[in-house]
């Protein structure tokens, strides 16, 4: 009999464990996982906001003259690349010496995409010819800054 009141107290006091809600701790540590980023979607990632970026300033954009302005967390440099100096040895002076050359010289420049460091991408773009930025402030270069830890973390 004293057996059977052991196995019986043995059941019901199991059964009544208390359940304590994970979800929320479920739900940091599922976005706290390592991600798998490829160099390919990386420049994916950087071609897509720096076109968004040259959409925006080559369309009817119209701000205050300024070397440097935010756009969607990233920033945006502007050059005009007849004040520029042949000084700057780093890789973003040479790209700013190689559109310089282009403009001097007449040639059709395009967009570039260029990895500074292994923390920054740059997305380079020429100002069209009838934009505000360049027929107003005489910008007539963007560089789009975009760093890595932020393009990670939106994937």
């Amino acid at each position: 009999m004293k057996k059977i009141f052991a196995l019986m107290f043995l059941f019901t006091a199991c059964g009544q464990v208390k359940q304590v809600d994970t979800s929320d701790i479920k739900d940091i540590m599922r976005n706290s996982k390592v991600k798998r980023v490829t160099e390919k979607d990386l420049l994916g990632m950087v071609s897509k906001i720096g076109e968004e970026a040259s959409i925006k300033l080559n369309g009817d954009y119209k701000i205050e003259c300024v070397n440097q302005l935010d756009f969607d967390g990233n920033t945006i440099e502007l050059y005009n690349t007849q004040l520029l100096s042949d000084n700057d040895q780093s890789v973003k002076g040479q790209l700013l010496d190689a559109y310089k050359f282009g403009f001097q010289n007449k040639e059709n420049v395009g967009s570039n995409i260029q990895k500074i460091n292994d923390t920054l991408y740059v997305y380079s773009f020429p100002i069209e010819e009838k934009t505000f930025l360049r027929t107003s402030c005489g910008n007539d270069l963007a560089f789009v800054l975009i760093s890595k830890t932020q393009l990670v973390k939106k994937r």
